[in-house]
């Protein structure tokens, strides 16, 4: 069951890729190098999130790191 997952994530990168990579000229290779990174960090967490669905996510993660600043800024 978590293969299909995978293959169906893995099927919507690609689109995704293949969309914006027609859409950016030849010259535009920084900006390619930033959607290509950002779909692999994507890739990556969403794999991970499938294997083992208890971990907490990314909003939690940003919960955590910015909640202490955020009781500071209350006072």
């Amino acid at each position: 069951m978590k293969i299909w997952l995978m293959i169906g994530m893995a099927l919507i990168v690609i689109l995704i890729w293949w969309y914006e990579w027609s859409r950016l000229g030849r010259e535009k290779k920084k900006e390619k190098a930033a959607v290509a990174v950002l779909l692999c960090l994507t890739m990556l967490l969403g794999v991970i999130l499938i294997i083992n669905p208890e971990l907490p996510g990314p909003t939690q993660a940003v919960n955590w790191l910015f909640r202490p600043l955020g009781k500071m800024l209350e006072k």
